[in-house]
């Protein structure tokens, strides 16, 4: 799928932080200076930083539970879309194959980041959920703003 409304990213990055939360950052490339960011939990991050060879959990964690079964009944997944957000809430797609038929599952993005990761299939962004990092003249003129802001 190459599309102009979607980013293929290429990189995933974790971060657990325990005043911000347990954050997965989703980038084309790693210089890249448009990003997603989501906020998941303790699971998803686990499932997510064991796909990227981080953690090496003892037994099979859920997603690998279903998909050892998937993949031995022959399902064949494709890709993954994040597409929107509604209500502070993001929506994903995990496109597969069953027989000849492509067949489209809705999907938390976390958990669809995680099955992407383990079977290497291509994570796509909706350019619209993308933010952009801010240049150091940026933090600065923001940092200025707000010592003048009185409280």
């Amino acid at each position: 799928m190459e599309s102009t409304e979607f980013i293929n990213a290429k990189d995933v990055f974790i971060k657990t932080d325990r005043i911000q939360g347990n954050m997965v950052v989703l980038k084309e490339s790693e210089e890249d200076t448009s990003y997603f960011l989501m906020f998941v939990g303790d699971a998803e991050i686990t499932a997510i930083a064991k796909e990227k060879g981080l953690v090496e959990p003892k037994r099979p964690l859920t997603h690998d539970l279903y998909l050892s079964i998937l993949n031995r009944a022959g399902i064949k997944f494709d890709r993954i879309e994040i597409f929107e957000m509604q209500e502070n809430t993001y929506y994903a797609k995990v496109y597969a194959h069953i027989g000849d038929e492509q067949i489209e599952f809705d999907s938390r993005p976390s958990d669809a980041v995680a099955l992407a990761l383990h079977e290497k299939c291509p994570i796509w962004v909706s350019k619209r959920l993308l933010r952009r990092e801010l240049s150091t003249e940026e933090v600065q003129e923001y940092e200025a703003i707000v010592r003048t802001v009185k409280f």
